[in-house]
């Protein structure tokens, strides 16, 4: 019984480790996904339904606190607009960097038709306070 006990937790573990892009990531308020891109930078996938660009700075400001430990008046950059995901198949995508644009290794650069711009930048405190908004459907 043990020996199927210990295969059954392997199994169980492997799969909550996984996810259909093969990447772990870091889930927020509303379901905002975030996966790191590389060790300067992480992309953060908006869940349809949202205000999109709430949801960006959201799961930038969570994910820089939370999962970094970076402080409220810390600076989170844009370094890569709004598109498909690199790291997951969402179709409303955009980079962030606690390294301003030019500095953040890792970077797509990408050029987006709306959202945060790159160089765009939030204190992380600043950038929390857009999960409020989507929690209590404000918008712009």
């Amino acid at each position: 019984m043990k020996r199927i006990s210990a295969f059954a937790f392997a199994i169980l573990a492997s799969c909550s480790e996984t996810s259909g892009s093969g990447n772990t990531g870091f889930v927020t308020t509303g379901g905002v996904r975030v996966n790191p891109v590389s060790a300067d930078v992480f992309e953060v996938a908006a869940r349809p339904n949202l205000n999109m660009y709430n949801a960006l700075w959201c799961g930038a400001g969570n994910y820089a606190s939370q999962a970094l430990g970076a402080p409220a008046n810390a600076r989170i950059y844009v370094v890569g607009e709004a598109g498909p995901g690199y790291t997951s198949e969402s179709r409303d995508a955009a980079q962030f960097s606690l390294k301003p644009p030019g500095q953040a290794a890792g970077a797509s650069g990408r050029k987006g038709t709306w959202g945060p711009r790159i160089g765009e930048d939030e204190f992380v405190g600043d950038a929390r306070y857009y999960c409020d908004r989507l929690r209590f459907g404000r918008g712009f």
